[in-house]
């Protein structure tokens, strides 16, 4: 397990507003026991594994103080497992639904760029929307590998940096369930901010801790994870964006529209339950049933000044 672990004791300050002060969250759970080649892979049955968790006292932002090492979360995103492709159409779907309003407000169509891309499920829609080129980046090389063919050639392996997009200049940033698993969120947006396009948009989905299922799960929401290095808020997605320059930031709770064996798979029901629910489902046609729910995710877009050089 020391692998997981991270290293050096030297804790890092809340990786959106720099400060110190802090309270206790989460005590550090991790068992030898439940580590899988699916433990950093994404849409994962939930583990409740968590790294030591604190809130930040000035954003509450919720982050773990000493989180892995960058090289160790690379790697370990780059060779996780990968078996979650429909529920990744799905959340395609969803993630469709919820930024539609948002980029009819763009005033053109030219480069988009999704970060956390997965096996690539939103980028045909982000082409049929008139986005040229399509760009997503993905550091999986199972996610990658399971692309459609038409699919892969828009697909960038790695962790983001403006070196991956090159020259483009894209109108379009989105990241969705990604942020949680930067080593530095902070950098993440500076970078977006400074290769968008004046008048840019970057859109992001985030887990919301605050949710009220969240706080009634408590520690056995899903949300719980050792790859979540940070968790937000309101108040702290807020002052991630404004803190890069984003300005007309806009928040709002989002719907996910799941099959119903995907939500039983992310309750804190006990696996030997889940075994005996899941055939059930299946024999009376309700396993690949969707259904549309609000379960703490919150999107947030973003705005680059129309008069802000590049």
């Amino acid at each position: 397990m020391t692998a997981m672990r991270p290293v050096g004791s030297a804790e890092r300050p809340c990786p959106v507003c720099g400060g110190h002060d802090h309270s206790p969250f989460a005590d550090e759970r991790i068992g030898e026991s439940q580590v899988t080649a699916f433990t950093y892979a994404s849409r994962k049955q939930p583990e409740f594994m968590c790294l030591r968790l604190v809130r930040c006292e000035g954003c509450d932002l919720v982050y773990a103080p000493t989180p892995p090492a960058p090289e160790f979360l690379q790697s370990a995103y780059s060779e996780a497992a990968y078996d979650s492709g429909e529920e990744a159409r799905a959340a395609a779907s969803s993630y469709a639904r919820a930024l539609s309003r948002d980029i009819a407000t763009l005033s053109g169509r030219s480069a988009a760029v999704d970060v956390g891309a997965g096996s690539g499920a939103l980028l045909p829609w982000l082409r049929e929307q008139g986005f040229s080129p399509v760009i997503g980046i993905e550091p999986s090389q199972a996610a990658i590998a399971a692309a459609p063919p038409y699919v892969a050639p828009m697909l960038r392996p790695g962790m983001f940096n403006p070196d991956l997009i090159g020259d483009v200049s894209p109108l379009l940033i989105s990241s969705f369930m990604t942020l949680e698993h930067l080593s530095d969120p902070g950098v993440f947006v500076r970078n977006a901010f400074d290769v968008l396009e004046p008048g840019g948009m970057i859109a992001i989905v985030v887990h919301n801790w605050r949710a009220p299922l969240n706080r009634l799960l408590g520690l056995r929401s899903p949300i719980i994870d050792v790859e979540h290095l940070q968790l937000f808020s309101p108040q702290s997605l807020h002052a991630l964006l404004a803190g890069a320059g984003f300005q007309d930031i806009e928040q709002r709770a989002i719907s996910n529209s799941y099959p119903l064996r995907y939500w039983l798979r992310l309750t804190p029901l006990p696996a030997w339950l889940q075994s005996g629910l899941v055939p059930l489902m299946e024999r009376i046609h309700l396993a690949k049933v969707p259904l549309p729910m609000r379960v703490g995710n919150r999107l947030a877009v973003g705005w680059k000044p129309p008069g802000q050089q590049q």
